[in-house]
């Protein structure tokens, strides 16, 4: 029997300087991608494990990050299993981030306890839903948005709020990019590849 991955969507809310909980993230393996978000948390990541033992290890070491070696960098640290990826982008890359100007990006949480159907309807024939995850946890669903212009964002809320169902809607502005897929940029903006155990399973 083949070996289940645990994949998790993992929000992280820090203070203080990043710079320390950046470098070990980015040089983490079990990190795939990273997001800066703007609102309750700093950072969204994807993480996939083989085990839950290495999950229980990668938690213990991000909460013993520290700031000036005494003060703990992490505040919050929120994870949720990825039960079903409904929508995933294909072909897309660190440099098609990079590239991507005048364009808006969200990941957006939402609480829908009962009836999917609706939602999931309007998710997947969305043209600025990009990813469409359904997580354990606090939130039903977790989607990545890229759009040309807030209108479009506004259009897609309404139809959303419309279904009865729904509890809770939280949005996350990103605001950078830090690694994606395995894939992050040196201090001359040239792509590093992890040389071994690249881990190629990801949800974003």
């Amino acid at each position: 029997m083949a070996k289940e991955v645990i994949h998790a969507i993992v929000l992280i809310h820090n203070w203080g300087d990043d710079a320390e909980i950046l470098n070990v993230m980015k040089n983490n393996r079990h990190i795939i991608s990273i997001f800066h978000v703007m609102g309750r948390h700093s950072y969204l990541i994807d993480v996939n494990f083989d085990t839950m033992e290495q999950l229980g290890s990668w938690i213990t070491l991000m909460k013993s990050v520290k700031m000036n070696g005494q003060i703990p960098a992490v505040l919050s640290l929120k994870t949720q299993r990825v039960i079903d990826v409904h929508k995933q982008k294909d072909n897309f890359s660190l440099d098609d981030y990079l590239k991507m100007n005048k364009r808006h990006h969200f990941f957006v949480e939402i609480d829908n306890p009962h009836h999917d159907e609706a939602v999931l309807k309007i998710l997947m024939e969305s043209s600025i839903v990009y990813s469409v995850l359904h997580v354990q946890g606090e939130a039903s669903y977790t989607i990545e948005i890229i759009t040309g212009t807030y209108d479009d964002y506004r259009e897609f809320l309404k139809k959303v709020k419309n279904i009865s169902t729904i509890h809770h809607i939280e949005t996350m502005e990103v605001i950078s990019v830090q690694k994606y897929r395995n894939k992050l940029l040196d201090d001359k903006g040239n792509y590093i590849v992890p040389e071994t155990d690249i881990r190629e399973i990801y949800t974003l």
